[in-house]
């Protein structure tokens, strides 16, 4: 898992538009003829992007989506038909209407975080309508790209969720809501066999409170450390971040003080930091201009990641020497 989260972007098949002729075209065939030229279809409104989805359409970009939203908010009737195909319609058709969501905020809202009303409440009402892989994107894409201060306002639909169907990702979901009432469902399907020791039931045990398990996880951590385990040290970062608490976030904070590099042998080396900073966004998506490693170009920049680590978690660097600057630094390559 990377933080990255760099998306492909996609583009749509030009349809060629049909050439009209005209009695005066036949009169006059050596007449110079304007040029035809292809164009992409354009939405006018929802009904024809779902009419372009029924009809086999997969692709689309911001140009086609803006005519759906009013600056930052969505079109009348945009949201009433895209619920209603949310809720109506098959899980094909559903997929494509949640990474459509996803498309808008980040082409057209240009937002990495999900914090739009709009885009949430599609997402968490008729996108949780039926137990599809839909509804699955749909969790993934929330707990990914929203912040636990917004997804704690939707912790009793989370609940919910959990309740009708258990599953990895309703409970990786409630480990960044963090719902109030939480707990009691989470212990009662933790003593289930078949998900005492999955992954998503450690995680979101620790979340919720369980300080056993996230004793377990921060000595992981440590471990790799002492042990000269780098890659396996930056992986431990993600089940840090994943719960979520103050002390997993603190731990994962002070490796922003490390001066671990990782090499890939004959490729680049790494400074663990940055590594840091990429897994950081999960736990804080509104902060991913600053947490992004590709944004570093001075020392500067990694002040600015550390004091802002101090004042989001606590986390103390007294008696931890600020390491000497590194980004990356590629191998020559043999020619």
């Amino acid at each position: 898992m990377t933080a990255a989260f760099s998306r492909v972007a996609f583009v749509v098949t030009a349809i060629a538009l049909a050439v009209v002729c005209s009695p005066l075209l036949i009169a006059n065939p050596t007449e110079k003829q304007p040029m035809q030229t292809a164009q992409k279809p354009v939405f006018k409104n929802a009904r024809d992007l779902i009419e372009f989805f029924r009809q086999g359409g997969k692709y689309y970009d911001a140009y086609q989506l803006s005519s759906l939203m009013n600056g930052n908010q969505f079109a009348p009737e945009t949201m009433k038909m895209l619920g209603k195909a949310l809720e109506t319609d098959n899980d094909d058709m559903r997929d494509k209407i949640v990474y459509l969501l996803e498309r808008i905020n980040d082409d057209v809202l240009k937002e990495y975080e999900l914090r739009n009303p709009e885009i949430i409440a599609l997402l968490i009402g008729p996108g949780f309508a039926k137990t599809d892989s839909a509804r699955s994107k749909a969790m993934d894409l929330l707990r990914q790209r929203a912040s636990t201060a917004t997804l704690s306002r939707y912790g009793e639909i989370f609940l919910k969720a959990l309740k009708e169907k258990p599953s990895g990702t309703t409970l990786m979901l409630i480990a960044k809501a963090k719902p109030k009432g939480a707990w009691e469902e989470v212990d009662r399907l933790s003593q289930l066999p078949e998900r005492k020791d999955e992954k998503a039931m450690r995680i979101a045990r620790a979340a919720l409170g369980d300080t056993k398990i996230e004793d377990e996880y921060i000595a992981d951590t440590q471990r790799k450390e002492d042990a000269g385990d780098v890659n396996g040290l930056s992986k431990s970062f993600y089940p840090l971040v994943e719960i979520g608490t103050q002390r997993t976030l603190q731990a994962v904070c002070r490796r922003m003080r490390s001066p671990i590099i990782i090499e890939y042998p004959g490729i680049e080396r790494v400074s663990i930091r940055l590594n840091v900073m990429d897994a950081l966004i999960y736990a804080f998506p509104e902060e991913r201009k600053l947490l992004e490693s590709n944004n570093v170009r001075r020392d500067e920049d990694y002040i600015r990641v550390e004091q802002f680590c101090e004042k989001a978690t606590g986390v103390r660097y007294d008696g931890m020497p600020r390491p000497p600057f590194f980004t990356t630094l590629g191998y020559p390559q043999e020619r």
